[in-house]
C-alpha cells in the first residue's frame, strides 16, 4: 500500500480558503485519500483523537487554542504524531521553538508552493525515502 496515496491528513487552519487550497495541492500531488479539517486548535485536538490521522498540517496563529498549544496537546496524547506547522515568516521564532521542543516534525512557510507542501508531507509519510530533517 502506498502511504502517500492512502494517508489520512488533518488540515488545521482558521482560513477555509487555505484549508481548501491545501487539500487541492495534496490531491493534485496524489497525496492523501481522506482529509479532515479543523478551524482552530481546539477542533484540531478533538479531530486528532477521534480520527487518528497519519499527518497534521497545523497553522500557528488560530483562535481559541493556537497551533503551538494544539501541537503540544496532540504530541502529549500521541508522542509519535507527525505534525507539520505552517505559518508566515513573521512567526519564524515561534516555528523554531515548536520544532526545537520536539513537538513538530517540520514546517512550511506561507505563502507556500505546492512543491514545498508535497516535499514536507512526503518526508513525514515516507520516512527515509527523502531523508529526514534534523
Amino acid at each position: 500500500m502506498n502511504p502517500l496515496r492512502f494517508s489520512k491528513i488533518l488540515i488545521a487552519d482558521d482560513s477555509a480558503f487555505f484549508r481548501s487550497s491545501m487539500k487541492k495541492i495534496l490531491k493534485e500531488s496524489k497525496i492523501g485519500s481522506i482529509f479532515y479539517e479543523a478551524k482552530d486548535g481546539r477542533e484540531a485536538i478533538s479531530q486528532y483523537i477521534a480520527k487518528k490521522p497519519h499527518l497534521v498540517i497545523m497553522d500557528i496563529v488560530m483562535p481559541n487554542v493556537d497551533g503551538v498549544k494544539a501541537t503540544q496537546a496532540i504530541t502529549k496524547y500521541d508522542p509519535n504524531a507527525k505534525i507539520i506547522v505552517i505559518s508566515s515568516k513573521e512567526n519564524q521564532e515561534t516555528i523554531n521553538e515548536v520544532i526545537k521542543k520536539g513537538h513538530a516534525k517540520d514546517y512550511i512557510l506561507k505563502p507556500c508552493t505546492s512543491n514545498a507542501v508535497a516535499l514536507a508531507v512526503s518526508k513525514q509519510l515516507v520516512p527515509g525515502r527523502l531523508g529526514r530533517i534534523k
